[in-house]
């Protein structure tokens, strides 16, 4: 379940999906149907936030992809995944990401793709994709480099192991982070009066102005959702998939 409010212009978007939080095509559904509504209602910040303890999202439900899907339904689960994620960098107000536990693959990824990120200590967050034979995405790399530079982007991207919250928030991808959950949430709510007090059309402006800075991201997620296809389609991933859904280590081949 995934749960939206909003009270006096303050969006929140709470994920209760499983105990991982981990997205299926129909999770992918309830929270774009969400995301949309959010838009078209007066408000003057949205917040990312997850209702399970010491999780904020897993990723993906592995095995909602696993075996060999059709191209139409891997047609129709890409383009939910990467709709939301273009949807949430575009999004006409300022995106806070609340992550109050850990946020793997795609949950890293949400998080990306806000504006600002509030993180809980003792967490683990990262992009894992190559451990089970599957690309990360151009875009999420884009993201990642501006967030804590090249050298130690690539390096993350392709050994693929997690970071640990404190070590995240050194390299600047978390703005801030916070010993326990309700400080973190005081953090952020904190936050919130304080930019809230801004004209939020010239931070709306300001947001659109940023985003004209990365011309070509459209086109690179437009590359991203065929070269994922074809990544999640490769034999190496059907290896990894199924390895970790059954719990062992994947035995990729030359």
């Amino acid at each position: 379940m995934i749960h939206y409010e909003n009270i006096n212009g303050i969006q929140r978007i709470s994920m209760a999906i499983d105990k991982g939080n981990s997205f299926d095509l129909e999770a992918f559904k309830q929270f774009d149907f969400l995301l949309e509504k959010s838009k078209k209602e007066k408000s003057k910040i949205l917040v990312l936030e997850s209702s399970i303890e010491k999780v904020f999202s897993q990723g993906l439900n592995l095995q909602s992809i696993a075996g060999e899907p059709n191209d139409e339904i891997l047609n129709e689960f890409l383009g939910y995944f990467f709709g939301i994620l273009e949807k949430i960098y575009f999004y006409p107000k300022i995106v806070i990401s609340q992550v109050s536990g850990h946020a793997m693959g795609y949950g890293a990824m949400m998080a990306l793709a806000s504006d600002f990120r509030f993180g809980l200590e003792g967490m683990r967050i990262g992009l894992p994709e190559v451990k089970i034979g599957i690309r990360v995405p151009a875009f999420i790399v884009q993201l990642l480099v501006d967030a804590i530079g090249k050298k130690e982007a690539f390096e993350h991207v392709l050994n693929g192991n997690a970071l640990k919250t404190i070590d995240a928030y050194k390299l600047g991808l978390f703005h801030e982070i916070h010993p326990d959950e309700e400080n973190l949430k005081n953090a952020v709510n904190k936050f919130i009066n304080r930019i809230t007090k801004n004209s939020i059309s010239a931070m709306i402006d300001t947001k659109t102005s940023i985003r004209k800075l990365s011309t070509n991201i459209k086109e690179i997620i437009d590359f991203d959702t065929i070269a994922t296809k074809s990544s999640i389609q490769s034999a190496d991933a059907r290896e990894g998939i199924e390895a970790a859904v059954v719990g062992r280590r994947p035995e990729f081949k030359d």
